[in-house]
């Protein structure tokens, strides 16, 4: 008999998307246990419209951040894998079966999913944006074990998840970094984290190139902190992501890079006293050749990923970010 999931999404003034995460999740089958909505001190119809579709709700009085609010669904939930999603994720119907499946194996505690290529949203910020995080993750799907806990698509069982005390409260905010914090920190304490590349959902949320340059700020920051904090622990990203780097890891990605200008920006840490220096657009990479749509071909041709990374000017701190150059036709 499979394994009963509990579906646990942070809410924070999601009334535009949420119905349509809900409305997939209650289409699901099979269909989860519960769906649990941790509604994280919003203003808006939130709480109004979880309840109208029968989500089983938490609401907490203020806003505590996403790290706080999925641990709390966590805590109050009674299936025996943990199913984290976002308010503004639509899973697909078999999303369910999937999770139950790739954890039948008694050696996975945990499983990834990615981000579909297509989304509702044509810009080139949206596109980007949506087609770099699939291409972040994607190339790991022959790893045996990840250090990675992306929570738009992401489950693991219970026991495991409180085992490790769940995701770091001192992750304030909106979902920045402590998914990849607790991905780290799972990886470190030896669970087995894999990729699961059919496990596909739909990103509902529209993107700015303003919003996504500062999102990837925002994330470079936290990831900086990360690391300073966490100074000589064992560390995926370096020992095995820096080590496998191949332009062929995916199967139908085509990878053209060459050097561009590179843009510097300079960022100040008061408190943990940190300099750390944004290299942007160090190598201009790829287009999707997985093209089967006319949206789809578009989207091939015009994404221009530019792959920066966060020198190790001090102690050490090293990370990917991105800038966003210009949209250019690229031939396939």
């Amino acid at each position: 008999m499979a394994e009963t999931v509990s579906v646990v999404i942070p809410a924070y003034n999601a009334a535009q998307t949420l119905p349509q995460t809900l409305a997939a999740l209650n289409a699901a089958q099979p269909p989860p246990l519960e769906v649990i909505v941790v509604d994280d001190g919003s203003t808006d119809a939130t709480m109004r419209l979880a309840n109208d579709a029968r989500a089983r709700v938490i609401r907490l009085e203020k806003n505590v951040g996403a790290a706080a609010a999925k641990n709390r669904g966590a805590q109050t939930a009674r299936g025996a894998i943990l199913f984290f999603t976002d308010a503004d994720i639509v899973p697909p119907r078999n999303a369910i079966g999937l999770i139950q499946n790739a954890l039948r194996d008694a050696q996975t505690d945990g499983v990834v999913g990615l981000l579909d290529e297509n989304i509702p949203h044509a810009n080139w910020a949206s596109q980007f944006k949506n087609l770099w995080m699939n291409f972040t993750y994607a190339r790991f799907a022959d790893a045996p074990r990840i250090g990675l806990f992306y929570t738009s698509i992401a489950a693991m069982r219970r026991t495991k998840f409180l085992e490790l005390d769940g995701f770091d409260e001192n992750y304030r905010g909106a979902s920045i970094a402590e998914d990849t914090e607790f991905g780290q920190r799972a990886w470190g304490r030896g669970a087995r984290i894999r990729l699961e590349p059919p496990l596909r959902v739909t990103h509902l949320k529209r993107y700015s190139v303003a919003s996504v340059l500062r999102e990837d700020f925002k994330r470079a920051y936290a990831l900086t902190l990360m690391r300073l904090r966490k100074r000589g622990e064992p560390f995926y990203e370096r020992a095995v992501v820096l080590s496998t780097r191949r332009a062929d890891d995916l199967s139908r990605v085509v990878v053209r890079a060459r050097r561009v200008a590179v843009t510097k920006q300079l960022a100040w840490s008061g408190r943990a006293g940190v300099v750390f220096y944004f290299f942007c657009a160090q190598h201009v990479a790829a287009a999707i050749s997985r093209a089967q749509t006319r949206r789809g071909l578009c989207a091939a041709r015009g994404a221009f990923f530019a792959v920066g990374r966060i020198h190790r000017r001090t102690w050490d701190a090293a990370r990917r970010v991105r800038f966003c150059a210009r949209r250019t036709l690229l031939r396939v």
